[in-house]
């Protein structure tokens, strides 16, 4: 993986989009769109402006290590996560607004019967997890 696929996989692991990830790290989105597709390497500004966004700076200029700096705080990938949700939320409900009742009913039935198998998924897999810890500490 080149420097140019790591600066787009932590875009992506971040959630955001191009113009999202440009505004956050403080540069224009032509010059990130030139690093993404490889047309242009990132100065030292640039890479620190992106380290700044949690990046491991090893990580991002080698491929070596975790992607994800040891100072980054998990509350500030949760937010940069958190807004890329509520951005998809409000597309969703912009979308969803321009339905006919009917198939908005239909879409938000379906959302929300998918939400549920997905918690439930997640509830059985916690369970199992929980029940492998019992038994090696039982054994």
């Amino acid at each position: 993986m080149e420097l140019n696929d790591r600066i787009k996989a932590w875009r992506h692991a971040l959630g955001l989009t191009q113009d999202e990830f440009a505004r956050k790290a403080g540069m224009s989105k032509a010059s990130l769109v030139g690093y993404e597709v490889g047309q242009r390497k990132p100065g030292s500004e640039a890479l620190a402006a992106i380290a700044r966004t949690g990046a491991n700076m090893t990580w991002l200029l080698t491929g070596e290590g975790e992607m994800v700096s040891k100072e980054l705080k998990t509350q500030q990938i949760r937010a940069f996560q958190t807004d890329a949700v509520f951005r998809q939320l409000e597309k969703i409900g912009e979308l969803l607004d321009a339905l006919p009742e009917h198939k908005r009913t239909d879409l938000l039935a379906e959302f929300l019967s998918r939400a549920e198998d997905a918690a439930e998924f997640i509830s059985v897999v916690r369970q199992i997890n929980e029940l492998r810890a019992a038994q090696k500490k039982s054994a």
